[in-house]
């Protein structure tokens, strides 16, 4: 499978770089996971927006969910000029305001996700992990049709059950917008040690820290990071891609 990272900050976005948004594709099938600030437009220099029609969403916090409405109203154009004759299909939290939108936007269709089930789109079984954050918010876990794994762990607290389910993955994005020393865990978040703590004990291939923070020197957040053991770690970047 074939991942690019479209935006990767925290909070809003930076210049003309969006927030998170993680294009995955094989065989002619593209997903998109986490749809943030920014990302409807920037999606555009890797696909045409009416060729997307799956969307993940690990939870509605505007900075991994605010261009979700922008994408429904791209598929309601293209529906209505005959351009595209299938519904955007929206996968995230049954919880919260926007799944309620979603459920009533005419030619996207929701569908609700839930730990512990399987998920299959394409050559793509996705699944999902309930995670520690201030809404309904899950990991996901991508392996495709010859068991290459790829695995963004959205917003959350350092968890075992966490290790476990990312555990062996080619691939792992790790939402890190913490510096170490800072606890994360009133609102749900890892800093940048934990992350690479995470990694090293999932025995992850390659982790890349996204969420970035605006603030602060991020090559420290990769020297936090690699005072654990595990394979390459990486800063996200916009337009990185990675082929796994």
């Amino acid at each position: 499978m074939k991942v690019t990272i479209v935006g990767m900050w925290n909070s809003f976005p930076n210049g003309t770089e969006p927030t998170s948004g993680y294009l995955v594709e094989k065989d002619g099938v593209r997903i998109l996971i986490d749809a943030g600030s920014g990302i409807a437009g920037h999606i555009q220099k890797y696909i045409n927006i009416h060729d997307l029609d799956y969307i993940i969403l690990s939870h509605y916090h505007h900075d991994h969910a605010g261009d979700v409405e922008a994408f429904m109203l791209a598929r309601k154009v293209a529906r209505q000029l005959r351009r595209v004759d299938r519904n955007l299909k929206i996968y995230g939290p049954e919880s919260g305001a926007t799944a309620k939108e979603i459920r009533r936007a005419k030619y996207s269709t929701f569908l609700p996700v839930r730990a512990q089930k399987v998920y299959t789109i394409g050559p793509f079984k996705l699944e999902f992990h309930r995670n520690e954050h201030t809404v309904e918010t899950y990991a996901i876990r991508v392996t495709d049709n010859n068991g290459a794994v790829f695995v963004h762990t959205s917003d959350t607290c350092y968890r075992g059950s966490l290790v476990r389910f990312a555990f062996g993955a080619d691939l792992l994005i790790v939402d890190s917008k913490l510096y170490e020393g800072f606890d994360g865990k009133v609102e749900g978040h890892m800093n940048a040690e934990e992350a690479g703590r995470l990694a090293s004990k999932a025995d992850a291939q390659l982790t890349i820290l996204s969420n970035l923070p605006h603030h602060g020197e991020q090559e420290v957040l990769l020297d936090s990071a690699k005072q654990h053991p595990t394979g390459s770690i990486r800063l996200a970047e916009a337009g990185m891609t990675i082929e796994i």
